[in-house]
């Protein structure tokens, strides 16, 4: 007649002549778990992939066969031999496998963020172009003491005229009024981009009053 479990758990102890003291010491095994194991309290231990390994090592302390008290802890308890109780609870600092569908799902996003960091970068970072149609030269000269400076520049642009805040229509364009005074006055017109680089433009407008025209004198008759 086959030995039970505890049998041979209790027979091997003996014949190495350790206590349950030394054999947890030895093995690494819990002492509670060798108490509980001899008493027979399987309910109370933990899953069966932690005492197999439990009983590997007991095995090798006490010169037993391997798989023998693997053996015969299973007949007795009737482990399932597949499913969710063989696994091993996973180890929260193990490197664990990613799905090829989060693993696309990751880099498609990556993807995305990249182009639109790309697209976003020049708007953002970069010079923006800034273009002043009137006055076209550098230097003009003008007989009117009220003059407009017309222009175009970028969507994300902030721009002003000698610091002062200008607005732009929905096509980018800005048109601003001047009051000009006799003489030089200059004008410079800057466009910055956020958290980027300034455009600066520089238009010098001549004001010369018109000249009076002389007053003819009535000749009598």
């Amino acid at each position: 007649m086959s030995q039970s479990f505890k049998e041979i758990l209790i027979n091997a102890i003996e014949n190495k002549g350790v206590n349950l003291s030394k054999l947890s010491e030895l093995s690494r095994v819990p002492e509670r778990y060798l108490e509980l194991l001899i008493r027979g309290e399987f309910n109370n231990l933990p899953s069966a992939p932690y005492i197999h390994g439990y009983l590997t090592h007991i095995s090798h302390i006490l010169d037993v066969e391997d798989e023998l008290l693997w053996e015969a802890f299973k007949k007795e308890n009737f482990i399932k031999t597949s499913g969710a109780s063989d696994e091993l609870p996973k180890n929260r600092f193990s490197i664990q496998t990613v799905s090829n569908t989060k693993t696309f799902a990751i880099g498609g996003f990556a993807v995305l963020a990249l182009v639109y960091f790309i697209f976003r970068f020049n708007s953002l970072f970069g010079k923006p172009e800034l273009t002043v149609t009137t006055p076209k030269e550098e230097i003009i000269t003008v007989s009117s003491s009220v003059f407009f400076i017309k222009g175009s520049t970028d969507k994300d642009a902030k721009l002003t005229i000698n610091d002062e805040m200008i607005n732009m229509d929905e096509n980018n364009n800005f048109s601003k009024s001047v009051l000009l005074q006799g003489g030089i006055n200059s004008f410079e017109i800057k466009a910055k981009k956020f958290l980027g680089r300034e455009t600066s433009v520089t238009r010098q407008i001549i004001y010369q009053e018109p000249e009076a025209s002389p007053i003819k004198e009535e000749t009598s008759l």
